[in-house]
């Protein structure tokens, strides 16, 4: 209420959002108080009403979920700037204490003055006034506000942490903890700035990987919503196995071949051909056709191969050759291909679904010539 009465008398255009979660017996009271001021003072007024009833597992945790959700759609249906948010000093120092206590690992240590949730800006203007400042606001300028009373028990963490360490905090222990906030965020703030440096090589030697300072960063930073347990295990298996993968949705960390490398997975691609006339020379995303290249890159087309189609690998494919059928796997193996080109490389497929040529082994047993037709040459 401090803060939106403040916004409200610095001439800013306003609309007002309120949450009722119906778990306490005032909560009923604190929506008409908010509704109220905003009607005396002609700013919109959003209600969102919460079913109680619909929280499993951490109801503040839901809770905030759904409010900021909330907020954003009305920023963007209502063509608003952003969200102002009257997290003050304690809210800062007891976020601070709760990441601490539960070794949480975050981007920012407290609040940040501001940042983007759920794609729409968070503003935190009052991070420099005290709780007891809010309140004497209010009470000096005829602010209404109510008290919510389920901030006074210790169920919560945040509560614990409230009254049995921050309310007791001298003002030189409170400047005490925000100066080791914000040296501890200008820290981060260096490792972000190394972690984003390191990341854009993309590729390097094991012992380079391990060594770096921030490499518990570089996996948090590539699998953000992973816990810190699954940072150590992804960690200890570049560490002690001589090949792994760690896939997370569309990103792949890979150990193989000496390096540690990372990447999205590439989407798979097809491109069909219906005659020789069509498979002119040119440039595609993972290969090329030419007129031109080694016998490995050669294959000799007849009429009734067509259509041809030029695919991406596919885990169980293989091709017949003069001394028995080879899995093209096998041949990535043995030739050391890293995982990224595996899932690019270029397999030609003829109209009876035949693999007859993948670059770097040559072409199926039945399409070999002296003078082949088609080069397909892997990028």
């Amino acid at each position: 209420m401090a803060l939106l009465d403040m916004a409200r008398r610095k001439g800013l255009y306003l609309e007002a959002a309120h949450v009722n979660y119906h778990r306490r017996d005032t909560a009923d009271r604190d929506m008409e108080l908010v509704r109220d001021y905003c009607r005396s003072y002609q700013i919109p007024f959003h209600l969102l009403n919460s079913d109680p009833d619909s929280y499993q597992g951490n109801f503040q945790a839901c809770a905030r979920e759904e409010r900021y959700r909330f907020f954003a759609e009305l920023c963007k249906e209502n063509g608003l700037d952003g969200v102002l948010i009257a997290h003050q000093k304690d809210d800062l120092i007891e976020t601070y204490l709760m990441q601490k206590e539960r070794n949480l690992g975050v981007s920012c240590y407290g609040l940040a003055q501001s940042n983007e949730i759920c794609g729409v800006k968070v503003i935190r203007p009052l991070l420099e006034w005290d709780r007891k400042d809010t309140l004497a606001y209010c009470e000096e300028n005829d602010v209404p506000y109510g008290i919510d009373e389920s901030n006074l028990s210790d169920v919560y963490t945040r509560n614990r942490i409230r009254h049995e360490t921050v309310e007791k905090m001298s003002e030189a222990e409170k400047e005490e903890i925000l100066e080791e906030i914000r040296r501890e965020n200008q820290e981060k703030t260096s490792e972000e700035e190394a972690t984003s440096s390191f990341l854009e090589k993309g590729i390097y030697p094991v012992d380079e990987f391990l060594s770096f300072p921030y490499v518990n960063s570089v996996v948090r930073k590539l699998f953000p919503a992973k816990s810190e347990v699954f940072i150590k295990e992804t960690l200890r298996q570049i560490r002690e196995s001589e090949h792994c993968q760690i896939r997370e949705k569309d990103r792949i960390l890979v150990k193989e071949y000496g390096t540690v490398s990372f990447f999205r997975v590439p989407e798979q691609y097809s491109f069909l051909f219906t005659s020789l006339e069509e498979l002119k020379e040119g440039e595609y995303p993972y290969f090329k056709i030419s007129r031109n290249g080694g016998m490995k890159q050669a294959v000799t087309l007849r009429k009734d191969d067509f259509p041809i189609m030029i695919r991406s690998f596919d885990q169980g494919d293989a091709i017949l050759m003069r001394y028995g059928t080879k899995k093209i796997r096998r041949f990535f193996i043995d030739s050391k291909i890293p995982l990224k080109k595996r899932m690019t490389w270029p397999v030609v497929v003829n109209g009876k679904g035949d693999i007859i040529l993948v670059p770097g082994i040559g072409c199926d047993r039945n399409h070999y010539s002296e003078k082949p037709n088609l080069f397909v040459i892997e990028y």
